[in-house]
């Protein structure tokens, strides 16, 4: 006999930031608070003591650490595997927010905003996964066993997943499927580690692994599609989420660019978002530098809320390369939207299944998960069934389109379709 489990799930607002994956039961009991200590360190406010900025690519390192000391920085960490001109910088503040020398912390900022070394300077607000750690653990974090799982070779259809890693264990996983970065040529060295398979950006490591699960059941939702569907693919794994689901702003940005630098990548999966977009502008670039290298499909959110007058990001960043994706519901006689899906008939593209999510913890037992996340994981294991290597992302997005079955009942959609 077949057993099912829900996996229970709540929405967090985590500094003006919001990671979502709320399942069915939870959604009737929305938990709102606010977390102000990560890691212990100290904050101000809805801040932190920690700045993310972006050098000019013309300054040297002897010029960084000038602009360091003169910002009484009291540590770094740097984005290597990614971007070199990124970086987090962290200080000591008191309860109210100043640094020793007496300056305060938004002084910092705002009195860098002209600097002409500076591409741009942004605090690091804090995101986090709201879905329920999955519990099961199917294996040891062991990096050469991730290794037994990589690809002799890299096929022409690449589609890195940022999450919470992914649990190259799984039973599920029974073939190749990770990205070989070595035979790529797109193999870094960094914080002492050569990069395999993907990168752990939480950790600054070459292993990444889902001590978490949501990474892993996304994973494993696009592997089971493609595979079925006889697809020659590989998955770049991109682990920007910790144990706890949570994550941050500077180690999205690292991992995002660390994907779309590699040239065999062809998609990037989001499932993740939040709500408060005022101080983004480096991920605003990033974004916009991505529109004629990658597809890009994302979580629409699950607070049943019109993402036309509540903007949801990054599903609601106004590019022509990304598609916003929406849950439907689990009845094949009345489609229609799930009751927690977000919607907007001009930011929310498209509909997939996202209720009742069957992923298999064991033989014969399975947790209905729920949640946009799933719908963006099942769009994009469908758009790899339409890769074309001659074709832009537009002309990728368009054949989607087209493909989609129309439903008057998804008018607040904008394409009113929903993928089978």
């Amino acid at each position: 006999m077949k057993k099912l489990f829900t996996l229970m799930t709540v929405a967090t607002l985590i500094v003006s930031c919001q990671v979502e994956e709320i399942n069915e039961e939870a959604i009737e009991s929305e938990n709102v608070s606010i977390d102000t200590n990560k890691n212990k360190s100290p904050k101000y406010g809805s801040f932190n003591n920690e700045i993310v900025i972006q050098y000019d690519t013309s300054l040297s390192e002897l010029q960084k650490q000038e602009m360091r000391a003169l910002n009484n920085v009291t540590s770094f960490k740097k984005c290597e595997c990614a971007d070199p001109t990124l970086e987090l910088w962290e200080f000591e503040i008191d309860k109210n927010g100043y640094i020793p020398e007496g300056i305060h912390i938004e002084e910092v900022v705002l009195g860098n905003k002209d600097n002409s070394g500076l591409e741009g300077i942004e605090f690091n607000n804090l995101i986090e996964h709201t879905a329920q750690k999955l519990g099961v653990a199917f294996g040891a974090a062991d990096v050469s066993i991730g290794l037994t799982k990589q690809v002799a070779s890299n096929n022409e259809l690449t589609i890195a997943i940022l999450d919470t890693g992914i649990d190259y264990n799984y039973f599920g996983f029974t073939q190749p499927f990770l990205f070989n970065t070595t035979v790529s040529g797109t193999s870094c060295n960094d914080n002492g580690y050569e990069d395999y398979i993907g990168w752990d950006f939480v950790n600054q490591d070459n292993d990444p692994f889902d001590d978490f699960g949501h990474g892993t059941v996304i994973s494993s939702l696009i592997y089971e599609k493609l595979m079925d569907e006889n697809i020659n693919f590989q998955i770049l794994p991109v682990k920007v989420f910790d144990q706890s689901g949570k994550g941050n702003y500077f180690d999205i940005l690292c991992g995002f660019k660390y994907a779309l630098n590699n040239p065999e990548v062809d998609m990037i999966n989001m499932s993740f978002g939040w709500y408060n977009n005022s101080n983004t502008e480096i991920l605003d670039r990033f974004m916009e530098e991505s529109q004629e290298k990658v597809l890009l499909t994302t979580s629409a959110g699950n607070v049943n809320q019109n993402n036309d007058e509540i903007p949801h990001f990054p599903s609601s960043y106004p590019v022509n390369n990304l598609m916003s994706v929406a849950s439907l519901n689990t009845n094949p006689l009345d489609v229609g939207l799930a009751h927690f899906s977000n919607f907007g008939p001009n930011s929310v593209d498209i509909a997939a299944l996202g209720q009742d999510v069957p992923f298999q913890i064991a033989l014969g037992e399975y947790l209905l998960v729920n949640g946009t996340s799933y719908s963006s994981a099942y769009t994009a294991a469908y758009a790899g069934t339409l890769f074309d290597i001659e074709n832009t992302p537009q002309k990728w997005i368009s054949n989607i389109l087209e493909s989609a079955t129309h439903n008057s009942n998804l008018s607040m959609l904008k394409y009113q379709s929903y993928i089978d």
